[in-house]
């Protein structure tokens, strides 16, 4: 894996024994998982540079008072110490062959430690993802869905203190997992007939003052996607359908907004979630 800053347009270094890494963590599947392992803004930073930060956000490291590339290079000295991260040399395994990217596997500098290797790897290189933004007024969190082939599913969850916490949970449990997200105080009441709102209009839809948890889900697959504002309040939920990412609006654009229920909030999130195709190549994590 590699240890230094890449452009987000980069092509990521992969090797054989990465995605031995990636599979063999997608393998410890659970309906309720356990917390597989939890990374810090500036670990996730010193192990695959800035841009592994820009997705999801790093709360930690975004203080002014923190010095991002420092603190990054006292987090790589940390995982060296735990064993997580070894110096390259004649005792480290063997990488196999290069995936994908340029560079040399067998002449890393450093080897990550497989499973750590696998978190690092099925980060970049999801066939499809699902992000839920959560605004509370504690402060904002998230909860992200990194999917693949065959059911295959990395959750990260960031707190609002930048602790990323990975855990991989069965695919059919997923819309549940974001609609307890969403809906924290299990505000859902009765469902309610959808109502068309123009952009302009849809704060004043929304009881602003009465707003519990201000949630915005972003489904991403194929270079298209669909995004959505979830709002909790005291006695209910109402849905915000933003529709196809990607189109301009206006504030004249009519949107969608509705009243539902815990049930319906279910199906909604389950609707929005992307399935990646099955394929055959051996290659590919969950395979």
């Amino acid at each position: 894996m590699s240890t230094t800053t890449q452009s987000p347009s980069a092509e990521p270094t992969i090797t054989q024994r990465d995605m031995l890494g990636a599979m063999e963590v997608l393998a410890t599947t659970e309906p309720e998982p356990s917390v597989l392992l939890i990374l810090t803004d500036e670990e996730l930073m010193g192990l695959d540079g800035a841009s592994a930060l820009e997705l999801l956000g790093s709360p930690y490291l975004d203080q002014e008072v923190v010095d991002r590339t420092s603190s990054a290079a006292a987090a790589l000295r940390s995982l060296t110490a735990r064993g997580l991260v070894r110096p390259g040399g004649e005792s480290v395994e063997d990488e196999g062959e290069l995936v994908s990217g340029p560079g040399d596997a067998p002449r890393r500098a450093m080897q990550l430690d497989r499973r750590l290797a696998g978190v690092v790897t099925l980060r970049r290189i999801p066939d499809a993802m699902v992000t839920t933004s959560r605004t509370l007024n504690g402060g904002s969190t998230t909860l992200a869905h990194y999917l693949f082939p065959r059911g295959g599913v990395l959750e990260e969850y960031v707190s609002i203190d930048g602790f990323h916490h990975f855990s991989v949970p069965e695919l059919e449990t997923v819309p549940d997992r974001i609609r307890r997200f969403v809906d924290p105080f299990e505000a859902a009441g009765e469902d309610g007939d959808p109502e068309t709102v123009t952009a302009a209009e849809v704060t004043r839809s929304i009881d602003v003052d009465d707003a519990r948890a201000v949630s915005v889900l972003t489904a991403v697959a194929e270079g298209a996607g669909r995004q959505a504002t979830l709002i909790a309040t005291s006695d209910r939920v109402r849905v915000l359908d933003h529709g196809p990412l990607g189109e301009e609006t206006s504030p004249h654009d009519e949107l969608q907004i509705s009243d539902v229920s815990s049930q319906s909030l279910l199906g909604v999130i389950d609707v929005l979630i992307p399935r990646p195709a099955d394929v055959e190549d051996e290659a590919t994590p969950g395979s």
